[in-house]
C-alpha cells in the first residue's frame, strides 16, 4: 500500500515539476533581436498592413495597434506554449513595426518566464 502511495505522489510530482518546466524552445537574452523581411513590390501599404495585421491577429490579441505609425503590439498569450492550456509563468507576445519607408516591417517576439517570482527576459 505504502508503495502504491509513494507512486502516486511521484507521479503527481513529476507532472508539477514537468508542467512548470521553461520550454526547450525558449532562449534567455536581455534584448530579444528584431527580424526584417521586405514587402513585395507591387503592394501597397494599406495592402501589407492588413495582411500583417491579419496574420497576427488569428493567433494572439492586439493591444496596441496604429496603422498611422505603423505600429503592432499584441498581449502576452499564457496559452502559447502548452497550445491552449493556460499557463501562468510562460509567456510570449509579439511586436511589428514598418520601417519609414513603408517599404519593410520590423518583427520581434518576447518571451519570459517566471522562476522564483521574477520574469527572466528571453525569446521564443
Amino acid at each position: 500500500m505504502k508503495l502504491k502511495t509513494l507512486s502516486v505522489l511521484a507521479i503527481v510530482a513529476l507532472t508539477i515539476i514537468v508542467s512548470c518546466a521553461m520550454p526547450k524552445s525558449f532562449l534567455q537574452v536581455i534584448d530579444p533581436n528584431w527580424s526584417t523581411i521586405e514587402i513585395r513590390q507591387g503592394l501597397t501599404y494599406d495592402q501589407s498592413w492588413d495582411e500583417v495585421v491579419d496574420v497576427i491577429a488569428k493567433k494572439f490579441e492586439m493591444e496596441m495597434v496604429s496603422k498611422d505609425g505603423g505600429y503592432v503590439r499584441t498581449a502576452w498569450s499564457h496559452t502559447w506554449w502548452k497550445r491552449g492550456e493556460l499557463t501562468e509563468n510562460y509567456r510570449v507576445r509579439a511586436i511589428v513595426k514598418f520601417n519609414a519607408n513603408k517599404r519593410g516591417v520590423d518583427i520581434k517576439t518576447e518571451a519570459q518566464y517566471l522562476r522564483h517570482s521574477q520574469w527572466i527576459q528571453g525569446t521564443d
